[in-house]
């Protein structure tokens, strides 16, 4: 499956690419600037962990969790610029995106904190097996990407116009933290023992989505565009992850500005 959505990916991406270079016109073509800020919201499987039970003390006096969540957020911001062609039908554009990705496992949903707790074994010695109560694991990576798209413009040209678009990003890592909320205040010392047994992020990871833009501005005026984004596949080296995603769905917003005013009728 990851290796038919990376193939439709880079086919809709070098399509675009190739009928740009079939551009002979000497006038110039629309070139636009781009200041993007949006955030995805990404399912993952529920987690199934050597070192995570839901249950290890027949006489807890509280409750342990019977089904652990993990969750996905992306927040990024960036740069990008885009050039028209093919009579403003398609417009290619790549830039620089800065992305931190927040994993969590243990909360019941994106902003709210866990009533529930579960354990994580940290340490065995001998035949001693330490584990921690935890309400959380959450792990925050920080990445700069580089993001290629190819937007398709069907509609004639109007003061909003609706587009659709495909795109594919290559991220790199470039800092990482994993942080425990414990059931006790008291094993807050534990914290890097506990961290340490969680898998580290991956140094990099490509993603690929497609989405539906709605563009308000005339063309050569400036302008914002907002997108809905389904992010589609997000491809990591071959090693086991702190969580594993699936399906998902993001909003984009940016505001264009032109960069010359000439553009074909």
């Amino acid at each position: 499956m990851k290796t038919k959505l990376i193939i439709s990916g880079v086919l809709l991406l070098l399509l675009g690419i190739s009928l740009c270079g079939q551009e002979k016109k000497l006038e110039k073509k629309p070139m636009f600037l781009y200041l993007e800020s949006g955030i995805d919201f990404i399912s993952c499987e529920q987690p199934s962990k050597d070192y995570i039970r839901a249950d290890i003390d027949p006489y807890y006096d509280y409750f342990a969790a019977s089904h652990i969540r993990a969750l996905m957020h992306n927040n990024f911001f960036g740069i990008r610029f885009e050039y028209r062609l093919a009579k403003n039908l398609l417009g290619i554009s790549g830039g620089l995106r800065y992305t931190r990705m927040m994993n969590s496992i243990g909360k019941p949903a994106y902003w709210s904190d866990s009533p529930e707790f579960f354990y994580v074994h940290y340490r065995t010695d001998g035949i001693n097996t330490d584990y921690a109560k935890v309400f959380e694991l959450n792990q925050r990576s920080d990445y700069i990407g580089i993001p290629v798209e190819l937007r398709i413009f069907p509609y004639k040209e109007r003061l909003i116009n609706l587009y659709y678009k495909a795109g594919a990003s290559i991220n790199l890592n470039v800092g990482s933290r994993t942080d425990v909320v414990f059931f006790d205040d008291t094993m807050n010392p534990y914290e890097k023992d506990v961290a340490d047994v969680v898998e580290e992020p991956s140094s990099y990871y490509g993603s690929l989505n497609l989405g539906i833009g709605l563009k308000v501005g005339k063309l050569q005026k400036p302008g914002f565009v907002i997108e809905a984004n389904f992010p589609v596949g997000i491809l990591t080296p071959g090693k086991v992850s702190f969580v594993t995603p699936q399906a998902g769905i993001g909003v984009q917003v940016m505001v264009r500005v032109p960069l010359n005013k000439k553009s074909e009728k």
